[in-house]
């Protein structure tokens, strides 16, 4: 085949009124609409002078190139024509899975992400299965980049375990992209700001562990036990807290060292 019997190829973006992409050898390929400004010009897929210019390099795409694109290929003799979806999606930012605990009995899942395309789907499990609980909203801003959170609040009396792992999931079903973050919720934590929590047994679980059910501490039997007392004030446990926590700090900054607070209660033997 030669350019005389009038190859021209075209691509559309959906449908035929959205030409973006025109070459007619011998000449040079045209861009136009959506496209222009985007397509690298001197990018050739062979040396063939006819199969040159038949693919369309574009640089840096963007989600709003996402959708059907059409390549038609005519001479005077004949036409033909095919039809593909490109997507480009935009992954999670800013993903984030935290705990919010303002009162005794109750801890506020809260899990977050932005500027994602296409229209992400969120959801919290426990063991598995979705919390019913849990609300979702969504706002799309004007690139038409997608954020979301997704909020569920969890009474300590539905944790049937000294603690439970609950899931985020975040995926866009059409990229074939997932990921998930976790948090561990140790029930009777005491109100605080987010954290990232972790508690020794509750008072009650005591007696069956065979230690007590004493609301003090197990360790100075002085005061009543709860996490405050034993990461920042307990005097019979002084030793081990510069060992796996460091300096003094504030409650949140201690409960954000995990790997710190399971050595700190594994050297306690409290974990059991």
């Amino acid at each position: 085949m030669s350019p005389k019997v009038g190859l021209v190829m075209k691509w559309f973006f959906n449908g035929s009124s959205g030409l973006v992409y025109q070459w007619i050898p011998p000449m040079r390929p045209q861009v136009i609409g959506l496209l222009k400004g985007k397509v690298d010009l001197d990018f050739k897929i062979s040396d063939d002078p006819l199969q040159a210019y038949r693919a369309i390099k574009i640089r840096n795409p963007t989600t709003d190139l996402s959708g059907n694109y059409t390549c038609v290929v005519s001479t005077f003799l004949e036409e033909d024509r095919q039809t593909r979806t490109m997507l480009v999606y935009s992954p999670a930012q800013n993903f984030r899975f935290v705990q919010e605990k303002k009162y005794v009995f109750l801890v506020t899942l809260i899990c977050s992400a932005e500027n994602m395309y296409p229209k992400p789907i969120m959801v919290i499990l426990s063991n598995g299965v979705p919390l019913k609980q849990t609300v979702t909203e969504m706002k799309m801003d004007s690139w038409g980049l997608y954020s979301v959170t997704s909020t569920a609040v969890v009474h300590d009396d539905d944790v049937k375990t000294p603690l439970e792992e609950f899931v985020c999931e975040l995926s866009l079903p059409p990229a074939n992209y997932t990921i998930n973050r976790t948090t561990i919720y140790y029930p009777g934590l005491m109100p605080t700001a987010y954290i990232a929590t972790f508690e020794v047994n509750k008072p009650q679980e005591r007696l069956s562990n065979g230690i007590t059910d004493s609301p003090l501490c197990r360790a100075c039997m002085e005061e009543e036990e709860t996490a405050l007392h034993i990461i920042q004030h307990c005097p019979a446990v002084s030793d081990y807290r510069p060992r796996y926590l460091g300096p003094p700090r504030s409650p949140p900054e201690i409960t954000s060292n995990i790997k710190g607070l399971l050595g700190f209660f594994g050297e306690l033997g409290w974990l059991e």
